[in-house]
């Protein structure tokens, strides 16, 4: 099974360590990358720009490696064509042609569509001299970053989900055809975990279905989907995730560049128009 790899900007890195997991942007095969030694290198394979202020003052670059999951949505990084269709408007060294440049030939990018980081999946810095420093694993839903980093419950809207006794979990595959259930509140059968949540692990074949959560609104025009909301005491805040896939537009907007093509905002949820939920089925039993 194919190893994919992502560069991890330090704004989304610092919300891991708060215990988040959101994941969506531009990925490689770690197959077609694995000649990047240094950071420089892996930028370059990725088609980060050499002087990208995301990234300034770092003296290293963390990447995420993880297994492709029959949650996970991803789309060529193909240019939009004549500034229509599905494809990104992005900014350079973006090509729009589904492949980074480099000095070693062509490396093809993909899109993640927003969701949460694969059960499995390792974070590793990357430094100057080449040295590879592990730095944390994403267990899964219910037990999060380890070792253990900060405490936030994972997002209620976003991620992978699955229906068990009728009953939808916060839910990740896991090894020998397992499936893990998590819940904010307590369940018949579920332990409390590290993390604050409620678990238990079931046999695949006692799952109805896999799907993928999405929810998405407009906000001043432009379409986003949300990634996490909370109660802030005076009501529902939402984080949203720009899917306009249109970089100049989101730059022209106000949003914030939290990594390659990907572009946030905080907003009240009263402030949000044209909510839309679905469940993007993957499998069934």
């Amino acid at each position: 099974m194919d190893i994919f790899e992502k560069v991890v900007s330090p704004a989304r890195r610092r919300l891991w360590t708060q215990g988040d997991e959101f994941l969506c942007g531009f990925v490689a095969r770690h197959v077609d990358v694995s000649w990047a030694r240094t950071s420089s290198e892996v930028l370059e394979a990725h088609g980060y720009a050499a002087d990208d202020p995301l990234f300034a003052g770092e003296p290293f670059v963390d990447v995420l490696r993880f297994h492709p999951r029959a949650t996970l949505t991803f789309v060529p990084a193909t240019g939009a064509v004549d500034g229509g269709g599905e494809g990104f408007v992005g900014l350079p060294p973006f090509t729009g042609t589904g492949f980074s440049p480099t000095t070693k030939g062509l490396v093809p990018l993909w899109w993640v569509e927003p969701t949460r980081v694969p059960a499995g999946s390792e974070l590793w810095r990357i430094h100057t001299d080449g040295r590879e420093e592990f730095l944390s694993a994403y267990a899964n839903v219910a037990s999060g970053w380890q070792p253990g980093q900060g405490r936030a419950l994972p997002s209620d809207v976003c991620g992978t989900f699955s229906r068990w006794k009728g009953v939808s979990f916060l839910a990740d595959e896991l090894e020998n055809d397992r499936v893990v259930l998590a819940s904010f509140r307590p369940f018949d059968g579920g332990k409390a975990t590290e993390r604050g949540l409620w678990a238990h692990v079931v046999e695949a074949e006692e799952i109805e279905d896999v799907h993928a959560l999405r929810l998405t609104a407009t906000l001043n025009g432009l379409r986003f989907q949300v990634a996490r909301r909370w109660n802030d005491g005076t009501g529902t805040v939402a984080r949203l995730v720009y899917i306009g896939r249109d970089a100049p537009s989101a730059d022209d907007a106000g949003l914030e560049r939290v990594d390659a093509g990907v572009y946030e905002t905080t907003a009240r949820l009263e402030d949000v128009t044209d909510v839309r939920g679905e469940e993007l089925v993957r499998t069934t039993a």
